[in-house]
């Protein structure tokens, strides 16, 4: 019984370990998760900064240049162009920079994610295995209960056939030391 109540303990202690492991590793990997997000929005608001600084400046110095020199068309048609492309530019590098830290975000995820349902999987497997202990012993215990009156009753009949035994060999013991008296006292 005791030995029973041991396995139950240790198995509900198994599960309860295996419970908590499981519930940690998806706490990590949420926090894990909003780590990532978190610098990869910081990364697209700077990078955003930045490129609106940029456009500012460029849209500055044409606007001095055009108000330094008005007479000169072709050199300000010049000028706005070459502010068009460098911000084209800028917003290539920014989108670029934008799709390349969001696939490592996403491939960061997938990894994190193939990783704890990994570890879940694993802890699923310790609980199935904790829970069939759990369910066995108490089907032995059930068992061990059920069978009590039986064991005791089986106990006693031993009991009574060892007494009845014993005193039946005592009767032939005693039977043959009569026997022999009387021999020995007829001779």
């Amino acid at each position: 019984m005791a030995k029973n109540k041991d396995r139950v303990n240790e198995a509900a202690l198994s599960l309860s370990k295996s419970v908590r492991e499981a519930n940690q590793a998806i706490a990590e990997s949420a926090v894990a998760a909003q780590e990532r997000n978190m610098k990869f929005a910081q990364s697209i608001f700077e990078n955003g900064v930045e490129v609106l600084k940029s456009h500012a400046e460029g849209t500055r110095a044409l606007m001095e240049e055009i108000v330094q020199e008005p007479q000169k068309d072709q050199a300000i048609f010049q000028s706005v162009a070459d502010s068009a492309v460098a911000a084209q530019e800028r917003n290539v590098k920014f989108a670029q920079r934008l799709l390349q830290d969001g696939t490592e975000v996403l491939k960061s995820h997938a990894e994190s994610t193939r990783s704890l349902m990994q570890t879940l999987a694993e802890q699923s497997q310790k609980q199935q295995e904790a829970f069939q202990v759990l369910a066995r012993e108490a089907m032995d215990t059930y068992l061990d209960f059920f069978y009590a009156p039986f064991s005791y009753y089986e106990q006693s009949l031993e009991t009574a056939e060892s007494i009845a035994r014993q005193g039946m060999e005592a009767a032939q013991k005693a039977t043959r030391q009569e026997k022999q008296s009387v021999q020995t006292a007829t001779r």
